[in-house]
């Protein structure tokens, strides 16, 4: 996760000044931040032995959708970001004669979008057996300080 965000959010975003005015890096900002509140919070108290139902439901709910627009709002950004990276070259590179070998970073783009959603399916997976071990069983201790 952290790999993907630095991808993102440096290689995508910060390289190219057109696209942090965008509206979808200020959407993929909050679904980031909305899913990582719920989901250190539930940890934080989890540790330290209160399963508090709510927040417990919002981490295993509300955070499948909340993922899914999150990868949906990468791939746009990165689909906008497209056409600049093709324009401008950044990041594409030709190597001297003796390799004769060029990298074409929208091409690199296009596999991580692929990857992307490859990834999406398993975590989405996951996260349903998750929220089915966790919601599904009914063993959830309250504890009153």
């Amino acid at each position: 996760q952290i790999t993907e965000r630095i991808i993102v959010l440096f290689v995508v975003i910060n390289s190219q000044e057109e696209i942090q005015g965008k509206y979808v890096v200020c959407v993929l900002f909050l679904l980031w931040n909305l899913v990582d509140v719920v989901r250190y919070t539930y940890n934080m108290l989890a540790r330290m032995g209160i399963y508090y139902l709510p927040l417990t439901w919002l981490n295993f709910s509300l955070c499948i959708p909340l993922y899914l627009l999150s990868v949906l709002a990468k791939a746009f950004a990165i689909c906008v970001s497209l056409p600049y990276f093709e324009s401008f070259g950044t990041y594409s590179i030709k190597l001297p004669f003796p390799f004769a070998f060029s990298i074409y970073f929208p091409y690199l783009l296009k596999m991580y979008l692929l990857v992307l959603f490859i990834g999406m399916c398993f975590i989405t997976q996951n996260l349903f057996s998750e929220r089915k071990a966790h919601l599904g069983t009914g063993n959830i201790k309250i504890k009153r300080s």
